[in-house]
């Protein structure tokens, strides 16, 4: 047998290392039930109440994965360490972004075995069609969850605070990867792996159609992680087309959102961008003009304080082309929230992918 570096605590009492084991190769099951019940649900279109999404078996393939994590935290790792070690492990778990993984999902391993609300998961996004629907689970933001669970005081605060933070509107499979990973870091060989290889059994979880991203390996990053990436290539990467015609403007979370369109060679393209990209830009060589509302262009320039002008003029006080003939705020707004949530389609907004 292939020896491995045992990890950050290992577990050296051999019956805890036992039902670690056998607990870790539970949670890789668990994980890719779950990951097959979100890719074979019987969510379907209803004609008269849009789509019905179905996650119940998700939450009732989720429960034993909440169980798991909990016992390899508790009685596998903690409590396998010497108590200066226990210290060292819950200080982990406080500062390890995994480790609050591991803790925020207590909270939610105890509203299911203690408490009597239901354990739900939500999913904002589904692909596919006809009889065929892939759903991708999230947990509830913590203000969703029900008051039984937000006011449950037997649950330390340390976990509803990780839960806030850590779980709260993230995807169920990025946050049990996480948890495998964090233990498997913890100890290594707890986990099983392909005979005669160094390939963790079950990983890495079969393909599904995807139109971006999938995360299939507890070694891979996150869709957080993976999103942070996509968007700062899309930010050091000038915009397509040979520039940017901004119409509009507005104000979001303390910035100024400038939108337009891009100009091609053809159809062009609405875009959203806020101030400080728009400066980067320009000062990348890609040109950006306003119009104003007399159908005037005006170039856009940069100063050395990565402040805008047009025509030095504050870009700020040019008066902009009315909106009568582009979208209204309103809907600015909407294509912005989108792009600022969603890297990949910020991206496509800005290198116009599939056009």
């Amino acid at each position: 047998m292939t020896s491995r570096p045992t990890g950050l605590f290992p577990v050296a009492d051999a019956a805890r290392h036992a039902k670690g084991r056998q607990k870790m190769h539970g949670l890789a099951l668990y994980i890719s039930h779950i990951w097959e019940a979100a890719a074979t649900t019987s969510t379907f279109v209803c004609r008269e109440h849009s789509m019905e999404v179905d996650t119940e078996r998700i939450a009732l393939e989720i429960a034993p994965a909440l169980a798991a994590v909990r016992t390899l935290d508790l009685e596998v790792i903690c409590n396998s360490q010497s108590t200066a070690d226990r210290d060292r492990y819950r200080s982990l778990l406080a500062s390890d972004p995994q480790g609050q993984v591991v803790r925020g999902l207590v909270l939610m391993r105890n509203a299911d075995i203690h408490l009597p609300a239901t354990v739900d998961v939500q999913s904002d996004r589904v692909i596919g069609g006809g009889d065929h629907f892939r759903v991708f689970p999230s947990w509830q933001p913590y203000d969703q969850l029900p008051d039984a669970i937000r006011t449950n005081t037997k649950t330390s605060s340390s976990a509803h605070d990780a839960y806030r933070t850590a779980i709260g509107g993230h995807l169920v499979i990025d946050t049990l990867l996480d948890a495998f990973a964090f233990f498997h870091r913890c100890d290594s060989t707890l986990a099983r792996y392909v005979p005669g290889t160094e390939d963790l059994e079950y990983f890495p979880l079969q393909q599904y159609i995807s139109h971006d991203y999938d995360r299939r390996h507890p070694d891979q990053p996150s869709r957080p992680q993976f999103e942070a990436e996509v968007r700062k290539r899309a930010q050091q990467t000038r915009p397509y087309g040979n520039g940017r015609v901004i119409v509009h403007s507005f104000s979001s979370d303390g910035a100024t959102i400038y939108c337009g369109t891009t100009v091609r060679s053809w159809i062009p393209m609405d875009f959203t961008e806020p101030g400080d990209q728009v400066a980067r830009d320009i000062r990348a060589g890609y040109p950006y003009v306003a119009v104003t509302a007399d159908g005037t262009s005006h170039a856009v320039t940069v100063d050395g304080d990565n402040r805008l002008f047009a025509d030095s003029r504050p870009l700020g006080q040019l008066p902009l082309r009315s909106l009568r003939d582009h979208p209204h705020t309103a809907v600015w707004q909407e294509r912005w929230q989108l792009a600022a949530t969603d890297a990949f389609e910020y991206r496509d907004q800005r290198h116009l992918h599939g056009c």
